[in-house]
């Protein structure tokens, strides 16, 4: 179900900044991105933005745990892991948060529009949709991750 609404194109730069190798020399690397819908939910726009470090609020917990608990958001976050060889990863991870106190426009806004945000993005393979912080906490992404990638928790 598509629900007409734009995603404008600083939210697809975001993205795109927040997936590129931190050795680009391009553009400007973040480790996450927000998106929230426009005042008159039209638009899927960027709400905040961040690089490693920047804030005390960059980590992925606090990031979700700092999420609005009436209010439906987008989630682009570069992921840090370890393989279960040990190695280093990293995946761009795009959440869907709509909680159950939101209003019931927006959730239904929230979740018509996700497939179109995703198909503007590019289509990310890696994405979680919640309603409740533990389904979209580390432990759940590191589950997502391990049935796709193999990671060590």
């Amino acid at each position: 179900m598509a629900s007409g609404v734009k995603v404008v194109d600083d939210v697809k730069l975001a993205f795109s900044n927040v997936s590129i190798n931190s050795s680009s020399k391009k553009k400007e690397k973040l480790k996450y991105g927000i998106f929230k819908f426009s005042e008159d939910a039209t638009q899927i726009v960027v709400d905040s933005t961040g690089k490693k470090g920047e804030s005390e609020n960059w980590e992925y917990d606090k990031l979700v745990q700092n999420l609005p608990a009436n209010d439906v958001r987008y989630v682009a976050y570069d992921f840090e892991f370890l393989k279960m060889d040990g190695t280093p990863n990293s995946k761009v991870i795009l959440v869907s948060w709509c909680p159950e106190t939101s209003p019931i426009k927006k959730k239904m806004l929230a979740a018509s529009s996700f497939n179109s945000l995703k198909t503007a993005l590019g289509n990310p393979d890696k994405y979680l949709e919640g309603d409740c912080l533990s389904e979209v906490d580390t432990k759940a992404v590191l589950d997502k991750l391990q049935a796709k990638e193999g990671c060590n928790s």
